[in-house]
């Protein structure tokens, strides 16, 4: 005859708690989508237009370059989509005068430290993409990223980097 297995309250306790760990786990998995890729999204049905974005559009496409730290788990795919949801909205749309410098010295001294740290990845991907989207299309797709960046026209897009870098290089100088 086989002994009766039962499960005593620590074990049943103990059960439930490892359910909600693994439940709690299995959410994490999922890739976040920044707020920013919304509003490029939005811009990004406008596609050809070359028109400058919303207000919002744009500061959640500058909000994303420090939403993270570059010396932190995971910035490689992070730098890669902040550098994605760029490249596109550069793609369809552009930043009116002054926004990023308005941008820039209204950053907190911790977010200037992070974009210190992340734009020059961040910067680096984005050209990276423009030169050879389907060279990168793997790491996109890790990072989440499901745009189709060789079906798209990205050649006003390097100059439209070149401009932001001067401005957000800029950052030891005084805003205009």
């Amino acid at each position: 005859m086989l002994p009766k297995v039962g499960l005593g309250a620590f074990d049943m306790r103990r059960l439930a708690i490892l359910l909600a760990g693994a439940a709690l786990l299995a959410g994490c998995a999922a890739p976040a989508v920044p707020e920013a890729a919304s509003a490029v999204q939005a811009v990004s049905s406008e596609a050809g237009t070359g028109h400058a974005g919303s207000r919002t559009e744009q500061l959640a496409v500058l909000d994303g370059l420090v939403d993270f730290g570059a010396d932190t788990a995971g910035c490689s795919l992070k730098t890669a989509r902040a550098a994605a949801v760029l490249v596109e909205y550069l793609s369809a749309s552009e930043f009116e005068d002054g926004t990023a410098d308005t941008w820039r010295a209204g950053l907190s001294g911790d977010a200037q430290e992070r974009l210190a740290l992340n734009w020059p990845g961040i910067l680096a991907e984005a050209q990276a993409i423009c030169a050879d989207p389907a060279a990168c299309a793997d790491e996109l797709a890790s990072a989440g990223v499901e745009t189709d960046f060789p079906g798209m026209e990205l050649g006003g897009v390097p100059d439209k980097l070149t401009a932001l870098d001067a401005v957000l290089c800029a950052q030891g100088q005084p805003v205009k």
